[in-house]
């Protein structure tokens, strides 16, 4: 026998061995490869073999074209059923997940599979846990489907939560704390700081050419573009802005449902340049042209990209954030104006006109950049694994 049919032989009987857990995702966005990647290569260090489930975007959500394949994972087209408005997803797995011990699932009232799945924890030796936010944070938190998730979201052996926001709300709906992971939600920040750091100015110059720019006072949007990111507040905020600055700048990067307001936008004003969707690395020269980032509606993992490219976001006190908007600082790594046009577009054209300030923010996204890594995601995400398993 040789020697490589030996190590393969080993390798099997190892994971034969092995605890199995399963992750199930509605969609695969591109910015979570490096987290699953690494999860999976922390996990088998401890003996437990991950597995991923993922299925597809609606068309709707599809739009934004941010969905990634990942080789060791299994594509499994989601079944969507429309009831009025609302839309339910069966996720048709059963028989991937016969021999995980457990099984971890995005906590969303619509994802049928996870009643099944809570159901089956109390007569299985099959574990069961929700990661997610613990509540629908882009509406009302007295309306229906919150009142439900609240109730729901004890039904299941253990917790992980996106940020510490998240926790204290479990532990506010009675949830035992000893079952909570805080994960710290995050991107691959280090590769974004490396790149940003890699940028040249003969690479920026090149890029303010093309798209024939000659001002210092640029700012940047990046993100999904619908109707919670609130691209109309944007750009009449960014026209406020100009009468100010009148060679003010903006770049915007995205796609999604709305996006023919910012083609509509790029079209009327020459100073908004569209460049549609761009992700990972491509992104960060435009980034580095940009003096501060616009996004007064949701604000979730966009806050991160802020951080490790060193350009404040400036939001709104809008109501209906994403947990990250907890790393956000006021003052410190960001601004937050109060939600109207007239404060926000006041705070904007202050971090263009206060270089103090501004230096102030950067140095704090610096520091921000170093605290919400993905690898301290892996490190949380795994111990919490590892603890769920141990647990009797």
């Amino acid at each position: 026998m040789s020697a490589n049919t030996q190590k393969v032989i080993c390798r099997n009987e190892r994971i034969h061995k092995m605890k199995k857990v399963t992750i199930i995702q509605k969609a695969l966005p591109k910015y979570r490869l490096e987290f699953y990647n690494k999860l999976r290569d922390k996990l088998y260090e401890n003996n437990v073999e991950l597995n991923l489930i993922y299925g597809k975007r609606n068309k709707r959500d599809a739009l934004k074209g941010d969905e990634a394949e990942l080789d060791w994972g299994i594509c499994v087209p989601n079944k969507i059923f429309r009831i009025g408005s609302t839309e339910l997803y069966w996720q048709p797995c059963l028989g991937h997940l016969k021999h995980s011990d457990l099984v971890i699932a995005e906590q969303a009232n619509k994802l049928l599979i996870n009643y099944l799945l809570s159901f089956q924890r109390l007569f299985t030796p099959r574990k069961f846990a929700f990661w997610g936010h613990g509540f629908n944070r882009q509406s009302d938190p007295a309306a229906v489907g919150n009142k439900f998730k609240s109730f729901y979201l004890n039904q299941c052996n253990w917790w992980f939560a996106y940020t510490n926001n998240v926790k204290q709300y479990l532990l506010q709906n009675a949830y035992p704390e000893t079952n909570i992971t805080c994960v710290q939600n995050a991107i691959d920040t280090q590769a974004l700081s490396k790149a940003y750091a890699d940028t040249s100015k003969a690479e920026l110059d090149a890029i303010k050419k093309e798209l024939n720019i000659n001002s210092a006072n640029v700012a940047i949007y990046c993100g999904g573009i619908y109707k919670e990111k609130r691209i109309n507040f944007l750009i009449d905020a960014c026209d406020l802005i100009r009468k100010q600055i009148p060679d003010f700048e903006l770049i915007i990067l995205g796609s999604g449902i709305d996006v023919a307001l910012v083609q509509e936008a790029a079209k009327s004003r020459n100073w908004v340049h569209y460049l549609g969707p761009k992700f990972g690395l491509e992104r960060v020269k435009y980034f580095k042209l940009a003096s501060a980032f616009l996004m007064p509606g949701l604000v979730g993992l966009a806050v991160l990209d802020s951080f490790s490219l060193q350009t404040p976001m400036i939001t709104t006190d809008f109501p209906f954030h994403s947990p990250e908007i907890e790393y956000l600082q006021h003052g410190i790594n960001g601004l937050i104006s109060e939600n109207n046009l007239e404060s926000y577009a006041a705070t904007v054209i202050k971090v263009f006109k206060d270089n103090v300030l501004r230096e102030k923010l950067v140095q704090g996204c610096q520091e921000a950049a170093a605290n919400y890594t993905v690898d301290k995601m892996v490190a949380n995400f795994s111990q919490g694994i590892l603890q769920c398993l141990s647990q009797n």
